[in-house]
């Protein structure tokens, strides 16, 4: 499952203001009309049930794409990825050092209960997104704030003001678009309570295009159209998020008309959506990857960088890559994604599959082959769960073929453990387990800084964190932060590589792949791909207003 990043990393160009994205070519079909119609009901299809509906809580993608459609943004991304005002007047004004942000919101903006939203809700967001006690799966990162309260206030109803400790380049593309939450709700709940809070499966308040009406837990959830949405009323009365687990399923009644929108058709059914009359789809790099996530702390199997290395040694990576995706996807050994301005296939650690020198490895590292050809060490066998959500046959197939090749070449014992997305991160996110096939959702800016600088490791330095590794390289945090601050796009480029470099050498994880994603609509118009045919923008609460924007045939 790709993990989802309220706080995208999103990167900025060399005045500190203008998103620098580039998206490759892809293809997209489909009737074109310029007739709105009012009403009707827009059927979205999702992979799984939404965890939480409350934006502070959310970490996986269902959850993110149901509460997207409800709550504003400050700051958004166009069909470029280019920064956009939202609720924001206008873009922010930047003191002559680039460490005091003031940003005017726009006036008349009102929440779904008739009151105003306000500059208050905009330092209350990010007061509890920087809370310490907050209790959520969601990474929030406002380390750049002088202080987490001082650092953000309401200098007047309609003016915030951000002070930074120092520069922080992607602050505006990181920290300042996503959601808007109201005060009078979100405000008045204990920032360690925020999980248990009883709004988190019906938001009371929201301030997007289309509000909360009903929900059938495990089945759908029903929004309607906010009348009063500050961007104008939408065209469609009604949204039903109807829950697919089947993707085959999802791909079909997508082609029949059942649903409406599919956010993510597969590899396989692609080309029987692109053929199906009247659906218009559309292909293009996604905004994620895949790795395999290895418990790095030293207690662990993967503890010794000599085994990570022989894990990559044994293996034919692009192969696997092939095979599990249909090859619909790109091989990938880092986390800088095709779809990003500062992808450069030639800064990775490659390694090419060398099956001796995997042996090797593992020998040094006082792994013996036993007679029953598992390895073991004082007594332990090399042994252990290999994680994987259950019912995703792309990822479900990597792990079959990498644990059959891992047995056969280098004599670890990793069994698939097709795992229930419900609680697939627990035991990852308390730091029990070997490893993982994870995935993350990502935006152009290649700040590592949640998951893989040392401060944010999970459970032991931080609450939220996305480090689940537990690894721990001073030279590796040092680069992270030098590359926060950099804010010229070629200087940046040269420390982004360095730590590709350092993740790469030291196996930290092992990167896999990053889709191409596919979207289809049927009977929707109003949808506006940019370059490429490519929408990550309206995906994963990029941009919200656009939502208001699609209208049915």
């Amino acid at each position: 499952m790709r993990r989802w990043f309220v706080n995208r990393r999103l990167s900025l160009g060399a005045s500190g203001l203008a998103v620098a994205g580039m998206l490759l070519a892809a293809c997209g079909n489909g009737p074109a009309s310029t007739t709105v119609k009012e009403g009707g009901t827009m059927t979205y299809s999702l992979d799984a049930d939404a965890q939480t509906l409350n934006p502070f809580e959310s970490s996986d993608v269902p959850s993110g794409r149901a509460w997207q459609f409800m709550f504003p943004n400050l700051y958004q991304f166009d069909k470029n990825l280019q920064v956009t005002p939202d609720l924001a007047e206008g873009m922010p004004q930047i003191s002559s050092d680039k460490k005091t942000w003031t940003v005017k919101i726009r006036k008349g903006a009102k929440w779904s209960d008739g009151t105003a939203i306000t500059a208050a809700d905009v330092v209350s967001t990010a007061q509890i997104q920087a809370s310490s006690s907050l209790d959520t799966d969601a990474a929030f990162d406002w380390s750049p704030l002088t202080d987490p309260v001082k650092g953000v206030t309401a200098k007047d109803e309609n003016t915030v003001v951000y002070t930074l400790a120092e520069v922080f380049a992607p602050f505006l593309a990181v920290n300042l678009t996503g959601f808007i939450a109201p005060a009078s709700v979100y405000g008045k709940i204990d920032p360690a309570k925020m999980r248990t809070d009883p709004s988190n499966d019906h938001p009371t308040v929201t301030g997007g295009p289309f509000r909360y009406d009903k929900r059938i837990t495990g089945q759908e959830i029903d929004l309607v159209a906010n009348p009063d949405y500050y961007n104008g009323k939408p065209h469609i009365a009604r949204v039903v998020l109807k829950v697919i687990t089947d993707t085959t399923a999802a791909a079909q009644a997508l082609i029949n008309g059942d649903i409406n929108w599919n956010p993510e058709v597969t590899a396989a059914a692609i080309t029987k959506v692109k053929a199906a009359q009247g659906v218009s789809s559309y292909v293009y790099p996604d905004l994620g990857y895949y790795d395999i996530r290895f418990n790095d702390r030293p207690t662990h199997l993967f503890g010794d960088i000599n085994v990570r290395r022989a894990f990559a040694y044994a293996l034919d990576h692009d192969s696997i890559v092939k095979a599990a995706t249909d090859n619909g996807g790109t091989p990938l050994w880092g986390d800088i994604v095709p779809a990003m301005v500062y992808y450069d296939a030639n800064a990775v650690v490659k390694y090419k599959q060398d099956i001796a020198k995997a042996k090797s490895l593992m020998d040094s590292a006082g792994w013996t082959l036993g007679s029953d050809g598992i390895r073991e060490k004082g007594g332990k066998k090399f042994s252990a769960k290999f994680y994987v959500r259950a019912g995703k046959t792309q990822r479900e197939k990597a792990v079959q073929i990498m644990s059959e090749e891992l047995r056969k070449n280098l004599g670890m014992d990793l069994q698939p453990t097709p795992t229930d997305f419900k609680v697939f991160y627990k035991p990852i996110q308390a730091g029990d387990y070997d490893l993982a096939f994870a995935g993350f959702a990502i935006n152009p800016d290649p700040d590592d800084y949640t998951i893989f600088h040392s401060s944010q490791i999970r459970p032991e330095n931080s609450k939220s964190g996305n480090n689940w590794t537990g690894y721990v390289n001073p030279e590796l945090d040092a680069a992270i932060v030098a590359s926060r601050k950099e804010d010229n796009i070629d200087a940046r480029k040269k420390l982004v590589n360095k730590v590709e470099h350092i993740l790469g050498d030291n196996v930290v994880v092992y990167f896999m792949w990053a889709d191409n994603v596919s979207m289809g609509f049927n009977k929707v118009q109003g949808v506006a791909p940019g370059k490429g045919d490519a929408l990550n923008y309206i995906d994963s609460d990029r941009n919200v207003s656009e939502f208001a924007k699609f209208s049915l045939t």
